[in-house]
């Protein structure tokens, strides 16, 4: 890679970082949410706040909750959106800058999505047990791996001409359902509810989350191949809305 290109991409990655963080309802869903929802629904069932089993079981559809949030909503959401401000048909204007668009981007939202990550984890780790170091970075690499994984199918949503409100809807139908159906199996032994659920993305990565990547490593294969692609076809593709003279 070339170190102008390097550069470039890394000063714009510390402007999308700055950019996400000033934006509260984006903070509060993905952040405070996921964490009171764990509270909410631990009282919901009548226990107690020191809990006595395994904090990753019992984490992992949090975790990947978490991660297909900020996949779908702030790294693809936020190419959607500035598309439609005309920041991309501006400054993203042949295949180079495309490319340091995408590299920022992508390093932007893999710090943000640790950071998510490493707030969920100081939120609710102490009734169980201390922080662990080494616990901590088990679950980051599997967070991370899941991550990219929903980012290869959030970036191909970004090629479709749909707008910003469009791609809102999109996406929150596509959340809900990949939650719902997730949910319904821990509830239910119905076989299709089952069958489903194998091609349930948010399903495959709670697995990860549970199992680890030693145990799940077609997995992690298959997510950075498609992340690799899809990443590969967006530097040719990404969309940019023309902008209309007036005159």
């Amino acid at each position: 890679m070339k170190v102008g290109i390097a550069y470039r991409a890394g000063n714009l990655a510390l402007i999308f970082i700055k950019e996400q963080f000033k934006e509260p309802i984006a903070l509060f869903w993905i952040i405070i949410s996921p964490c009171a929802a764990f509270y909410l629904l631990a009282l919901s069932k009548g226990e107690s706040l020191a809990f006595s089993d395994d904090y990753i079981q019992r984490t992992a559809w949090f975790y990947a909750y978490i991660a297909s949030n900020v996949a779908l909503f702030g790294f693809s959401f936020y190419i959607i959106g500035r598309r439609e401000s005309g920041f991309i048909r501006s400054f993203v204007y042949n295949q180079e800058s495309r490319l340091v668009f995408l590299i920022a981007q992508n390093l932007a939202y893999l710090i943000i999505s640790a950071i998510y990550c490493a707030a969920f984890y100081l939120s609710t780790r102490l009734p169980f047990e201390l922080y662990s170091i080494r616990e901590f970075g088990f679950i980051l690499i599997n967070f991370q791996i899941s991550y990219l994984f929903f980012c290869s199918f959030g970036v191909l949503l970004t090629l479709l001409p749909i707008n910003f409100q469009n791609a809102n809807t999109l996406l929150s139908a596509l959340s809900l359902a990949m939650l719902v159906l997730g949910l319904s199996q821990g509830v239910s032994d119905n076989f299709i509810l089952e069958v489903l659920n194998t091609s349930n993305p948010l399903w495959h990565a709670s697995q990860l989350m549970a199992l680890g990547f030693n145990q799940q490593y077609e997995w992690v294969l298959l997510s950075v191949f498609l992340f690799t692609v899809s990443m590969a076809i967006s530097v040719k593709l990404l969309r940019i809305n023309p902008v209309w003279s007036r005159y």
